[in-house]
């Protein structure tokens, strides 16, 4: 029997699918989260309470267990993840590609050193832009993003001017955590996420979406389709230009989850996280939309087994976000009926009855989803357009 733990950190309530499916794996999970109530504690093999984004207190923390492998799953827990597996001799990321994958500013030098299609950009920091003081920039409109957020679109936005930017820089600097700036070219086009995952330097694409941004918004995702139509018709552009960028940050072992844009058939990398996609993007999403058991080929590559690519059946998903609204939430009908329905995969609501409306500034700020499948991608986005409409959010 094996007595090691593949620790998962991260344990929220989409985290626990993923849980399950790795146990079915023959995997024993030690789950690790801030949060002393975490869900996914009682699903794990064992739980231990702890901020991974603290790397000393991690390491601390697991000194005394025997692991199998490291797997993060957000972008707070990717250095802790990397520094256990670097420690232990265990597949994961090197020091270089740690930091590519946890800085914006050293993906993009890496991908513009290899030479790769990217949004042409400059880099600063919050000091020197609130004090005036600016790069040899003047492309406008541009988007201004931190270096380091945590993912979710935080503190991302679109600027037309320096005094535009220095205005919402102001308001949201408390989201730049490592102080450092992208200021990058707004390229107007589709956009796409695409799962890679790497296993011994070689990548494998995985999962190709299409996005659809909220209207008025920039930066905010309200609709997201699996497999994307638009993005899998580009497939032989896009996976070429996600595996050089892969080679670029000489990552080896783990996955990534890339930001791309499309424009007039030319491939553009935005940016890349070095962990699954978000909720429940890593499964089930993954293995309904394309087959591929995602949390078992990260498992085996974590652990240094050889990953499993065999398909199963796979249907289309639209994955659709309510709309927002303003005041107070007084009540919400019609969302038990809806997430009842056999073709929901998954429902959810983030807004509270009695709280203030959530405002889109990030991807965290929304209302809930609908997760829905079909057999096209056609039946999957108009049912999940019905059943939206069908909620109610009364304030």
């Amino acid at each position: 029997m094996n007595k090691k733990y593949l620790t998962v950190l991260g344990g929220n309530q989409m985290a626990c699918p993923a849980i399950r499916r790795l146990q079915e794996h023959g995997h024993k999970i030690l789950v690790v989260d801030g949060n002393v109530n975490s869900p996914a504690k009682k699903v794990a093999d064992l739980f231990v309470h702890q901020d991974f984004s603290d790397v000393a207190a991690t390491t601390s923390k697991l000194a005394d267990i025997d692991l199998s492998g490291a797997m993060p799953l957000n972008d707070f827990a990717i250095a802790s993840a990397a520094s256990i597996a670097r420690k232990r001799g265990l597949p994961g990321w090197s020091e270089f590609a740690e930091h590519c994958v946890r800085s914006k500013v050293a993906m993009k030098k890496a991908w513009q050193a290899a030479g790769l299609s990217t949004a042409r950009a400059t880099f600063t920091t919050v000091q020197d832009l609130m004090a005036g003081r600016y790069p040899n920039w003047d492309i406008w409109p541009c988007v201004i993003k931190p270096a380091f957020s945590g993912g979710g679109s935080r503190g991302v936005f679109v600027a037309q001017n320096w005094d535009e930017a220095r205005a919402q820089l102001e308001k949201l600097q408390n989201k730049y955590l490592d102080g450092d700036v992208v200021i990058e070219e707004f390229i107007s086009g589709t956009e796409h996420t695409l799962e890679v995952l790497v296993c011994k330097g070689n990548p494998f694409l995985l999962s190709i979406s299409d996005k659809e941004n909220y209207t008025g918004s920039d930066t905010i995702v309200q609709n997201l389709y699996f497999p994307g139509p638009i993005g899998n018709k580009h497939r032989s552009v896009l996976e070429p230009l996600v595996y050089a960028a892969c080679r670029a940050m000489e990552l080896t072992d783990g996955t990534a989850h890339f930001e791309v844009l499309l424009r007039e058939g030319i491939g553009y990398l935005l940016e890349v996280g070095g962990r699954p996609g978000g909720g429940i993007n890593f499964h089930p999403i993954c293995e309904l939309s394309t087959g591929y058991d995602y949390p078992g080929l990260l498992g085996a590559v974590l652990t240094g087994q050889e990953p499993n690519f065999k398909r199963k059946h796979s249907v289309h998903l639209a994955w659709h976000y309510f709309p927002p609204g303003k005041g107070i939430l007084h009540s919400v009908e019609g969302f038990e009926s809806v997430k009842q329905e056999s073709d929901v995969v998954d429902a959810m609501l983030y807004e509270k009855v009695g709280m203030p409306r959530l405002d889109l500034s990030d991807d965290l700020a929304r209302p809930g989803y609908v997760l829905v499948k079909a057999d096209s991608h056609e039946r999957a986005r108009a049912r999940a357009v019905e059943l939206v409409q069908r909620v109610k959010f009364n304030s």
